[in-house]
């Protein structure tokens, strides 16, 4: 009588000792020399094996649950056929592919060690097999499917090398091992004031936790500055007023602007233009610093206008007043006066005059 303790040690150390890959196909004639696709034949060969002997698992899982005797060896006795008919059945493999008809070969010696040792196992019980008999027959059968998984391994790792292929996940699931995990590629993302990280998760179709976790934040708290790692690319602007508003310089409103000339002197919309300085109205005034896009507007005949011409500059982290003076063609010391500075000091977010000096 089989029980179900030992049938279900016996089949699954079954299983886990198959480890290969690879599939095989109907309709292959051996008489003929076919031309070879070799990832098709191994995706096909793989997913063929891999049906098998999750089949299998699948049935010894059915049998260690079984609430009965009588259960257990129905589910048993299918077990069985079922095994039986796939050790009666060729594969149908190509047989101009000598990689995989050698693949074949070592899972089907393995399978028919498997099969074998269930045999002993129904005669070890029946009382038809000797203790040490069977002890003996169990070892042999585990050192063939090792060898043979040894073989199988080798073969597979040396095809998917020489003919540059992958391996699907029936064939790591035959192979044993786990898919290698996919890569995501990560971006930067530097905080700005006022961010959240729900903002920024759903800017960047994430999650707070997936965040969290790239990051290793311990709560929800960030800073303006702050450099976050996240997942996957930047999401692509809407329009063109979201990669100007990437990168900003200022502009001091003057009697008789509005926003809305404002935002077409600079290729913008007035939302953006809102949007970009916290604005919860069109109302604006005289000597206001407002931030706009960095592309110069375009004069009258049609070339862009002169930086240098610019009435103000908003400085920026790493500034310096020689490399705003250079860059506006004037010197420190007049940089200095018109902004009437005592030092060479500047912070960022300063807005200085560089125009009328």
């Amino acid at each position: 009588m089989v029980t179900k303790k030992i049938l279900t040690t016996t089949v699954l150390a079954t299983s886990l000792l198959f480890s290969s890959t690879s599939i095989i196909y109907p309709g292959y004639s051996a008489e003929a020399a076919q031309a070879v696709n070799y990832q098709l034949e191994l995706d096909k060969f793989s997913s063929h094996y891999a049906g098998i002997i999750r089949t299998l698992e699948s049935y010894t899982k059915k049998i260690d649950v079984a609430k009965s005797e009588n259960e257990m060896m129905n589910l048993y006795e299918a077990y069985l056929n079922y095994f039986d008919d796939v050790l009666e059945k060729e594969a149908p493999i190509n047989p101009s592919n000598t990689a995989i008809v050698e693949l074949d070969e070592y899972i089907y010696n393995s399978l028919i060690e498997v099969y074998n040792s269930e045999i002993d196992t129904i005669d070890y019980y029946n009382g038809d097999l000797s203790g040490e008999d069977y002890k003996k027959a169990l070892k042999t059968m585990e050192t063939n499917v090792a060898q043979q998984e040894k073989f199988f391994n080798q073969t597979a790792k040396s095809y998917k090398s020489r003919h540059r292929i992958t391996f699907s996940k029936d064939m790591y699931y035959l192979l044993g091992e786990n898919p290698p995990a996919k890569t995501e590629k990560t971006s930067t993302y530097k905080v700005k004031s006022g961010d959240t990280l729900s903002a920024i998760a759903k800017k960047y179709n994430t999650t707070v936790n997936s965040l969290k976790k790239l990051n290793n934040l311990k709560s929800h708290r960030i800073y303006a500055g702050q450099t976050l790692k996240i997942s996957g690319t930047a999401p692509k602007p809407a329009n063109s007023d979201s990669e100007n508003l990437a990168k900003t310089t200022t502009y001091k409103v003057k009697n008789g602007d509005t926003l809305s000339a404002i935002a077409k002197k600079y290729k913008m919309t007035v939302n953006s233009l809102r949007k970009l300085n916290n604005l919860k109205t069109d109302m604006i005034y005289v000597g206001q610093a407002l931030k706009v896009s960095s592309s110069a507007p375009v004069n009258s005949k049609g070339k862009n206008a002169d930086p240098s011409k610019s009435t103000t500059y908003k400085v920026k982290k790493g500034d310096t007043l020689s490399s705003i003076a250079k860059k506006y063609n004037t010197t420190v010391s007049k940089l200095k006066k018109a902004n009437k500075l005592i030092s060479d000091r500047i912070y960022a977010g300063e807005v200085l005059k560089v125009k009328g000096m």
